[in-house]
């Protein structure tokens, strides 16, 4: 069966409840937007795509310090939902919606952008390369982009640690159809360094996203509490080995 791009139709609350609401998805907005404070200048108004945005919490942060912010779902729910959060923080004015694909949106004449974000986007995409190609048809010269992906070699840890061989001996790191939450192209970071290579944009700044946490047992995560696991992963992020064996990999790199 052919790989299709997959969208999450019909599933914003389940994405809320697994995701968004609980430490993991408060890790990798912590450590995101932590390096992307460190990286970029954000004091000035910036035009930004958040491109497979989601339930919009980057868009929300980007647009309270005052950018100009281009919100992309193609799902319809989590469209719907982001802007019900967004209007309830009194911040549409700096919103645009939009509910294309990245293909749809990059075929349109619209302004490039200064900034993109695409995170846990890539990894959802048949065709990862071509997609970042897509991205860099948007974005301006000397503009930003900001993707977050699942990482292959996290996948494969996981398994190995609950003696899941036969996954790995299958190559069944990655999921074909459109159930679950298995990526469909969960990728190598030294796969992902080398389109970037290719495609001549600088890498400014490369973090692993959540270095500990998903490997910690569930009874020290019940006992933990959550600002002494950031002060951790913000350590750990950016230190051999625990970066290249993160859950998810952190790239900002700027167009040429």
């Amino acid at each position: 069966m052919k790989k299709q791009d997959r969208i999450f139709n019909g599933l914003a609350q389940r994405f809320n409840h697994r995701i968004y609401s609980n430490p993991k998805g408060k890790i990798r907005l912590a450590i995101t937007q932590d390096d992307l404070q460190q990286t970029l200048d954000l004091s000035q108004p910036l035009n930004v795509l958040d491109m497979g945005a989601g339930l919009g919490q980057m868009s929300c942060w980007l647009a309270q310090q005052g950018h100009k912010v281009t919100l992309c779902e193609p799902a319809d729910d989590m469209l719907s939902e982001a802007k019900q959060m967004l209007d309830a923080e009194g911040l549409s004015d700096h919103v645009l919606y939009r509910n294309d694909t990245l293909q749809t949106l990059s075929q349109t004449d619209i302004e490039p952008f200064d900034l993109i974000i695409f995170h846990a986007v890539l990894e959802w995409m048949a065709d990862p390369q071509q997609a970042i190609a897509d991205l860099l048809t948007l974005l301006k010269p000397k503009g930003y982009l900001s993707i977050m992906f699942y990482n292959h070699h996290s996948a494969v840890m996981r398994s190995l640690m609950v003696a899941d061989f036969k996954r790995i001996k299958n190559n069944y790191i990655a999921a074909m159809g459109n159930k679950g939450f298995t990526p469909i192209s969960p990728l190598e970071p030294a796969q992902v360094k080398a389109w970037f290579d290719k495609f001549g944009v600088e890498i400014l700044n490369w973090s692993g996203v959540r270095a500990f946490y998903d490997y910690m047992h569930p009874q020290a995560r019940e006992k933990v509490k959550l600002n002494d696991v950031l002060e951790m992963e913000r350590k750990y992020s950016k230190i051999e080995p625990w970066q290249s064996l993160a859950r998810y990999q952190h790239v900002i790199t700027q167009r040429a």
